[in-house]
């Protein structure tokens, strides 16, 4: 059992609505065999593409007999999955170097055999035996998947931090040519390169597809959809609620990962346009099965084992004979969605009435949606975004599903690279708007707080700019692997970690903006509890007029959400960009990351345990759009409502400091809608008379790296 010295440095009460991720400034340091542990995780996705890496991982895969394991085979609930991997392994399990995809139902398969296996494992060491074996005889793609989801959900594993998907697999991140010349420089025997620390490194310049080709107005946005730490959230998003995962065991549904589903991506989205706005593009297009779709996608990613990610021509033929299959399949689900939400309920086959009418019936909708376990009907509603991103993402039909060349669309890693994601979920979240204009618009008793007045809001200057990130590409390249000798690793000891002699880095220019202040002023007639809301929406819409607030809802973005406790007579919140909740900072370094842990191994400094680099949170960097150079008008929304207590306890059966809280029904800090009170068609004669909210226009300037 892991244990922890605790160093507590103080609480907030707030949590993340929109991202979620606990807001604790509480501390832990981790012991040294909480540290061995962590060491040994991170390296088993070092060299993720060469089993014979590291000759202990060799051993401890060679040395561990799967069939005749008896932690496995005599241990529920390990056995019926224990069997049935050892069963796709026997028939032949997707081999290594092909392409691993969720979307495939086979490659889906055998992921979810692997993850049971290993989420049952009964320890740490049945659990390393596993991940080992399965490092060594595994699809590449698909044990990274079952590896990362498994430890994402053990509750014996809260804390542990796995390396950046970037890191693991820079395929899906990083522009082919830069990748070509990190092999280049490996291929020349590291010709070039300086040697930092006796380490041969070297940077390479890496830019996005938009400064390399021009084909239609979205790629003027590329810095934005293919950010890498966007690309992460979002792959963790489904990492933490899988669309194939659920019931009573991963409690999964307790955490309203219906509304969930359909908040975080309306959020996805209202965040977007407000980077489209800034660079002079219009609304999300609208798109039709039967039309070609303008909106062309070419990745310039290309697979380890050399294929590339297909792309999508400008005005692609989707209604060709290929896909009419699968185009009548996702019109059907889509109409059946429109009507059910429209009628109020739908049928079970049992004849069972589900209601779909009620406020809180949100969550059965967003179960439907997704198709999830948690959802009530599987055989009339299916997976209407899968099959749309299948068929959109212009990838050829494969001989077999061991041969397949996924999509940009196919992969949760690199999904929101494609502009069409955006236009799929757009017509996902048409769904949720459309349910949500069958609920009556709050009254002015629903968003009144009594006694309490927002007086005003004052907002540092925002400033947004582009910076320099180092990404750490060295597991794009192969080193020379340590021979295996048989025999000489026969135990399951301490895995020996040799620095690599390389280190290749990829610098890119991200999207950043300084720090900044807010302060609401307000008079409370009495002492009491308050949830603040602060939401950041456009002025005007890409045409220069001024939108209408009932029109304008759907595209405001959560800024910033926190309970406070509010004293009679004048009070002043102030907040800080840097401690706003539901974002989180980059992610550490692999070799930092290492670093950091064997010194805390060897007891040269404390490693440190917190949330700041939750894998649950929104990049900090990309709360604000880029806006432009002489500044662009947007809006702040501030709603100051009555604390109403979540059921359960916030918090509660988890620990905020090393976990997100995922499947414990505890992670919000109230019972107020998602997106309260933007969620629902607005009276504005009513609403502007709230004395509670206020709305303040504020303005976000850019400036170039050479003006800061």
């Amino acid at each position: 059992m892991r244990t922890f010295v605790v160093f507590v440095l103080g609480a907030t009460l707030a949590l993340a609505a929109g991202a979620f991720v606990p807001s604790t400034s509480q501390v832990k340091y981790a012991e040294k065999d909480w540290l061995h542990k962590q060491e040994d995780l991170l390296l088993l996705f070092r060299h993720l593409y060469e089993k014979d890496w590291n000759p202990q991982l060799v051993a401890y895969a060679k040395n561990f007999h799967f069939k005749e394991s008896t932690e496995l085979f005599q241990h529920e609930p390990t056995v019926q999955w224990a069997k049935k991997l050892w069963s796709y392994y026997e028939h032949g399990l997707l081999p290594k170097g092909e392409v691993f995809s969720v979307y495939d139902e086979v490659h889906r398969e055998q992921a979810v055999a692997l993850f049971r296996v290993l989420y049952h494992a009964k320890d740490w060491e049945t659990f390393y035996k596993v991940a080992a074996w399965a490092r060594y005889y595994v699809n590449e793609g698909m044990f990274v998947y079952a590896l990362t989801v498994a430890v994402t959900h053990r509750p014996d594993m809260a804390g542990f931090v796995l390396p950046a998907p970037y890191e693991i697999s820079p395929y899906y991140f990083i522009n082919t040519e830069v990748i070509q010349k990190a092999q280049q420089y490996k291929m020349q025997g590291y010709y070039g390169m300086k040697k930092v620390d006796g380490v041969y490194t070297v940077t390479i310049p890496s830019n996005y597809t938009g400064w390399y080709m021009h084909t239609n107005a979205e790629q003027k946005i590329s810095y934005f959809t293919e950010d890498i730490g966007l690309n992460s959230y979002y792959y963790y998003l489904h990492t933490d609620y899988p669309f194939w995962l659920g019931g009573e065991q991963f409690g999964l549904s307790k955490d309203r990962r219906g509304e969930l589903y359909l908040y975080e991506h309306q959020q996805i989205l209202a965040r977007y346009y407000l980077e489209r706005l800034s660079n002079d593009l219009g609304h999300v297009p609208e798109f039709s099965w039967w039309s070609p779709i303008p909106t062309g996608y070419y990745p310039d990613l290309q697979y380890y084992n050399g294929h590339s990610f297909p792309a999508r021509d400008n005005y692609y033929h989707v209604d060709q004979e290929s896909n009419y299959r699968e185009i009548r399949q996702v019109v059907d689900y889509e109409k059946r969605l429109r009507d059910v939400i429209d009628q109020g309920f739908f049928m079970l086959p049992d004849g069972k009435k589900v209601n779909l009418s009620t406020p809180e019936s949100v969550d059965v909708l967003g179960n439907l949606i997704q198709a999830n376990p948690d959802s009530e009907e599987h055989r009339f509603y299916k997976y209407v975004a899968m099959y749309a991103r299948i068929i959109m993402g212009a990838a050829i039909e494969p001989v077999e599903p061991y041969q397949v060349i996924p999509s940009a669309l196919e992969h949760y890693e690199s999904a929101m690279r494609d502009p069409v994601f955006y236009q799929i979920y757009k017509r996902i979240v048409s769904y949720y708007h459309q349910f949500k204009e069958h609920l009556p618009e709050y009254t002015y008793e629903e968003l009144y707080f009594p006694g309490v007045k927002v007086d005003g809001v004052v907002v540092d200057r925002m400033q947004t700019y582009f910076d320099r990130f180092d990404v750490d590409i060295t597991n794009a390249i192969d080193i020379e692997p340590e021979p295996y000798v048989p025999g000489k690793y026969d135990g399951f000891g301490e895995i020996e970690y040799k620095p690599d002699p390389v280190v290749i880095k990829a610098r890119t220019m991200r999207l950043n903006h300084k720090p900044f202040t807010y302060k609401i002023s307000l008079t409370a007639e009495k002492a009491g509890k308050a949830a603040v809301r602060v939401f950041l929406g456009p002025k005007y819409d890409e045409y220069g007029g001024q939108y209408t607030l009932n029109a304008n809802r759907e595209n405001f973005y959560e800024l910033d959400y926190f309970v406070q406790e509010l004293t009679a007579g004048k009070n002043v919140l102030t907040r800080t960009s840097v401690n706003f909740n539901g974002y989180v900072k980059d992610r550490t370094s692999f070799y930092e990351l290492y670093r950091s842990v064997m010194a805390g191994y060897t007891g040269a400094e404390r490693f440190q345990l917190d949330m700041s680099e939750a894998h649950c949170g929104f990049p900090n960097r990309l709360m604000l759009p880029k806006g432009k150079k002489g500044g662009m008008p947007f809006q702040l929304f501030v709603i100051v409502s009555p604390y109403k207590a979540p059921e359960v306890a916030q918090y509660t059966g988890f620990d905020p400091v090393l976990s997100c809280g995922v499947g414990s029904g505890s992670r919000y800090m109230d019972t107020y809608a998602f997106g309260y009170p933007l969620d629902r068609p607005i009276d504005e004669t009513i609403f502007y008379t709230v004395p509670n909210a206020f709305f303040q226009d504020v303005v976000v300037y850019h400036k170039s790296e050479g003006e800061l």
